[in-house]
């Protein structure tokens, strides 16, 4: 078990506390996309959820059930992510975490790096959501959780290739590249992170994603 720090979170509170922050996130998408400030609110969605899912990879007793579970819900997720967002929005969430726990796998199996950037460029090419940044993310999580600030150092740099450049090339719309720089902040939640499961809710975020995604497009 981690020592608390001074904010002394669960994985419970950070699973609640990115919930919410996607919940802002997909409100602005969907509702309201001239108020950014909904969008910078759910920049901190997807770090915690990265940050979970290398948690629950750490501690699952059945990694196969796991998988499965990811992918019977990136299915089920599928049309309510494309009634929110469009049919030319790509693949959900549900997608990217399935190919970064099989990265985290492979990975740790054959001691690798090379799973990781294979199955990264699936992630582009299949347009799962965050693509390959996204399970570069999750490696690093995953690799550098006991050394913080290498952690950041890697992070602010795979932010500032993905997105600074986004921005700097941009035609137009580069400040939803320079946004997603606020997602760092998401972090220091991850640092005061005590190790402890908290409540249980297991199936919390798995409910919560197509049921929210759902409601918002019948309100669109």
């Amino acid at each position: 078990t981690k020592k608390a720090g001074l904010i002394n979170m669960t994985s419970f509170q950070l699973k609640i506390i990115a919930i919410v922050s996607m919940l802002f996130d997909h409100i602005g998408a969907v509702l309201f996309p001239e108020i950014i400030v909904f969008r910078i609110i759910g920049r901190l969605a997807f770090p915690l959820f990265a940050f979970l899912l290398t948690e629950g990879y750490r501690h699952t007793s059945n990694l196969k059930s796991y998988l499965i579970r990811l992918s019977i819900f990136a299915i089920i997720s599928q049309y309510p992510f494309w009634e929110a967002f469009g049919y030319d929005a790509g693949l959900n969430i549900f997608f990217t975490l399935t190919i970064g726990l099989t990265a985290l796998y492979l990975s740790e199996h054959y001691q690798s790096f090379l799973p990781f950037f294979i199955l990264a460029i699936l992630a582009d090419l299949i347009h799962a959501d965050y693509g390959m940044f996204g399970i570069f993310l999750i490696y690093i999580i995953y690799h550098y959780k006991n050394n913080f600030k290498k952690m950041m150092i890697y992070l602010i740099a795979l932010y500032s290739i993905i997105y600074l450049t986004g921005a700097l090339t941009a035609e137009y719309g580069a400040i939803h590249y320079y946004i997603q720089f606020f997602a760092l902040f998401s972090f220091v939640f991850i640092a005061n992170y005590n190790g402890r499961e908290g409540r249980k809710a297991k199936y919390l975020f798995y409910i919560f994603y197509p049921g929210h995604l759902l409601i918002l497009s019948l309100i669109s």
